[in-house]
């Protein structure tokens, strides 16, 4: 893998490690980091309910995976465990389910590499064309200019008059057993391979498979549940972290009080 940072010194990981895990505590003086040195590093927050859940940095089924770039880090050491959650778009419903699942969350911290690409439409589209078979990339580059004028929501209301059958993508999104959904509305690979390949769902195949979800308007931001963008947010080839130089997990613990106290 090739670095855009030469990795040479693991203090720039370690350091950011100890500020993480203190912050919030008495201010030393010592809770701040140079912007070069973040700008070395990309971190992705994970979940998993054991440890093999955190052996990628994504389900093993997706072939890329959403990471956050320096200026992501240098918010998540501001904010609170449950705020970090939130301003990469995941909102309080969806936090609790997972909670309720036995899922915990982490942040892996590595050394950004040139897999990294920002995450605009371009970004996206290139990500497809280099990493998908050919015959899921034409079917989605197809439709490169609809996804680039049209709104989700104009997307959506068309699929759920057709393949979606009154359902959001949403919805369908959230009916998985056993971490693997048998519904045929939900865009795996091997169902978009053998379907239609139109607009609706093609739009199904990015929310499913790579989580574009509603958020997701191509600014190449973040975006939370209020409509606020965040931070820069980039895709990178889903690969195990034992393979990233230098990479690190950081608990992320969240509990019912994280809620009530930052309402």
């Amino acid at each position: 893998m090739a670095n855009l940072v030469a990795v040479d010194d693991q203090n720039v990981i370690e350091r950011f490690s100890q500020i993480f895990e203190t912050r919030g505590q008495a201010d030393d003086g010592n809770n701040i980091m140079d912007e070069e040195d973040l700008n070395q590093l990309v971190g992705h927050v994970v979940q998993g309910s054991d440890e093999t859940g955190f052996d990628y940095l994504n389900n093993p089924r997706k072939k890329v995976s959403w990471v956050v770039g320096g200026d992501g880090l240098s918010l998540f050491l501001k904010q609170s465990n449950i705020q970090m959650l939130r301003s990469i778009g995941f909102d309080d419903p969806w936090i609790r389910k997972r909670l309720e699942m036995g899922r915990r969350f982490r942040l892996g911290v590595f050394y950004k590499s040139d897999q990294c690409v920002l995450a605009t439409w371009d970004g996206v589209l290139s990500m497809i064309d280099k990493y998908y078979p050919k015959s899921i990339s034409s079917k989605i580059l197809q439709h490169a200019d609809a996804f680039k004028s049209m709104s989700f929501d104009q997307i959506e209301a068309r699929a759920r008059l057709s393949f979606l059958q009154g359902a959001s993508y949403g919805e369908v999104n959230e009916l998985p057993i056993n971490g693997y959904l048998n519904d045929p509305r939900y865009m795996t690979e091997e169902r978009f391979l053998t379907c239609e390949g139109t607009l609706e769902e093609s739009r199904g195949f990015l929310f499913n498979s790579l989580c574009l979800t509603e958020l997701y308007d191509g600014s190449g931001f973040t975006k939370d549940s209020n409509g606020q963008l965040h931070m820069r947010e980039y895709l990178q080839l889903n690969v195990p972290v034992r393979d990233l130089p230098g990479f690190r997990y950081l608990d992320i613990p969240i509990d019912i009080n994280d809620f009530m106290s930052d309402a």
